[in-house]
């Protein structure tokens, strides 16, 4: 996992594995494109390039593009085909259990880009990975959850959030009561969903020429 934890200042937290998973899903597009071209010529290639160009492109969306932003006032979350901005003002809950997920009132928001972790992570983390993290990360027994294990994908990019949401709270920053009429800005990316239909749809008129 990669992140920025500038006090006051925007905090992005994505997986490290983004650039390996996104280069190697590049590869096998470009060893698909290459074998078409090989195979049929010219042709083949141009039959190939619409689903090469979408496939490549929805690698990017998968495994690029998604990451949490902590700023100021607010936590962006960045999926594939969806950008969400939560105002700490709307938050009324932040759980690690399946994924890092901001709870509102009337939504709850999960982050692609921080999943929970497996058995064998839960299993293979010692002591330090559940020591000094942010006090609202622990339940009433001080147990952590295995979602919020440090080093985890969901437990860095939830104590990214929590770190700043508790810092508001202790500094009387953050108006309170107000989470049921704060509203949840949704952006949903339509360039990117016509960008892959219009892939698509060239794949199959080039099949058919």
């Amino acid at each position: 996992m990669s992140s920025g934890r500038d006090a006051g200042s925007v905090q992005s937290f994505w997986p490290r594995s983004s650039p390996w998973l996104t280069g190697g899903a590049w590869l096998l597009v470009a060893g698909f494109t290459a074998a078409q071209w090989q195979q049929h010529g010219p042709g083949g290639l141009l039959r190939a390039a619409p689903w090469a160009l979408g496939a490549g492109y929805l690698a990017w969306l998968v495994f690029w593009r998604p990451r949490v932003q902590v700023t100021p006032d607010a936590v962006v979350v960045v999926n594939p085909f969806r950008t969400v901005r939560v105002p700490f003002a709307a938050l009324v809950d932040v759980s690690t259990q399946f994924a890092l997920t901001l709870v509102t009132p009337h939504l709850s928001i999960r982050a692609w880009a921080a999943p929970g972790p497996g058995r064998h992570k839960a299993l293979m983390s010692g002591p330090d990975a559940v020591e000094n993290l942010p006090t609202n990360a622990y339940d009433a027994r001080k147990a952590v959850r295995i979602g919020d294990l440090r080093g985890s994908a969901s437990g860095t990019a939830g104590e990214l959030v929590r770190e700043r949401w508790q810092r508001l709270v202790e500094t009387e920053a953050l108006e309170l009561g107000v989470a049921d009429t704060t509203p949840v800005d949704t952006h949903w990316d339509r360039t990117a969903q016509a960008v892959l239909a219009a892939c698509v749809v060239l794949g199959v008129v080039a099949q058919l020429v």
